[in-house]
């Protein structure tokens, strides 16, 4: 089983793991692309892959279904073949001397972390302790499966061609500044039509990791003191602090504010962060990220206005003290640099698929490829 883990993970970083494992030794020729050859062990890497994507959605021993997974590779083999011989054809692959001696340090960095990487797992998996021999064992492994600093080497310069390859089809700039806000607007305009009036809605997409370009009205910025607490019960709890909830209530109405008793008291690391004391948590009368009491503490009828702090609430944490912050603001969210540039390099990636695809099919429809 360790043998198993180990091998699984050295494959994996050592990229080219289809080729330097394929058992066959007749290389055959599957197709000529332009009068290039296209041979089995060029293939087999595209093949393994699909088998790999695919696996469990389809029924390996079906000779339909095996049939269909090996045109997938061999179409999509043929395609990269054709995109390749455009790029060496356009000078893609001229580099200066200063992006080559970029491209070999990058590879020989990526390679000597892969082997790092594998030394570690023989020192988990295998009980190796001696750096010197899990660092030759794992030189002598990527050895034995074919895998030299040069592979590496080769990821980068494709890498650095495609960057070349898009600049030839696409032009140096060619996202302008109107398209990137007419995609801002689009983007609010879906938002604004989504959560407007919908905090839950808002929420759960915001807090599930989605896109989120527009914030609907009525949510408050909350600071709060969080106080620890002992007791089996909330009446328990509460009594524990009560002395240190008293004082803060008597210094607050002493006119000290509210920021400076969290310094002293507060024990929510959110609030450690001084750029968080500006924001606070954003609640909503119809949140459902947050606890009910939590909710009804921050829109109660001591928390009248911006400046108002609340009564002591109970939680399995502790007992909160909450603060009006500010009212947030809502609509459309503020178009930042780095907004700005994340629309932009989007846009940048869907143009640069739409002029790679436009251009396979010219490609392809002059082609001259020979199926073996």
């Amino acid at each position: 089983m360790r043998i198993h883990r180990l091998t699984a993970l050295l494959l994996s970083l050592l990229l080219l793991f289809s080729c330097a494992l394929a058992e066959s030794t007749d290389d055959k020729l599957m197709a000529t692309v332009n009068g290039e050859e296209l041979r089995y062990s060029a293939y087999v890497t595209y093949l393994t892959q699909y088998q790999q994507l695919l696996s469990g959605a389809y029924d390996e021993t079906d000779e339909t279904q095996a049939a269909y997974i090996e045109d997938l590779a061999l179409t999509t083999a043929i395609q990269d073949m054709l995109i390749e011989q455009d790029m060496r054809a356009k000078g893609c692959y001229d580099f200066d001397e200063e992006t080559e001696n970029w491209i070999q340090a990058q590879g020989q960095t990526a390679y000597e972390t892969a082997l790092t990487n594998v030394g570690e797992t023989l020192r988990a998996e295998l009980g190796y302790s001696d750096e010197e021999d899990m660092s030759s064992f794992a030189l002598s492994y990527a050895k034995a499966l074919g895998v030299t600093v040069e592979d590496y080497i080769a990821v980068y310069r494709k890498q650095r061609a495609m960057v070349n390859y898009y600049t030839v089809l696409l032009g140096d700039n060619p996202v302008t500044e109107d398209a990137i806000q007419s995609a801002y607007e689009t983007n609010v305009a879906a938002s604004k039509e989504r959560f407007e009036g919908d905090a839950a809605a808002f929420e759960t997409a915001l807090y599930s990791g989605k896109e989120v370009w527009y914030k609907p009205d009525g949510y408050r910025s909350i600071l709060q003191i969080l106080l620890p607490a002992e007791g089996d019960t909330d009446e328990a709890r509460l009594e524990s602090v009560q002395a240190t909830v008293d004082a803060i209530d008597e210094r607050l109405n002493a006119g000290e504010s509210f920021q400076t008793l969290m310094a002293e008291y507060n024990t929510d690391v959110a609030f450690y962060d001084a750029d968080f004391l500006t924001v606070g948590y954003q609640v909503h009368r119809d949140s459902v990220v947050w606890d009910e009491k939590f909710v009804a503490a921050a829109f109660s009828e001591r928390m009248a206005q911006p400046g108002c702090w609340s009564d002591p609430i109970v939680s399995d944490a502790g007992v909160h003290i909450l603060y009006y912050l500010s009212d947030s603001k809502s609509g459309a969210i503020e178009m930042t640099d780095a907004i700005h540039d994340a629309l932009s390099y989007t846009l940048y990636q869907d143009m640069c698929s739409e002029a790679l695809s436009a251009r396979l099919n010219e490609l392809s429809d002059s082609a001259e490829v020979v199926l073996y």
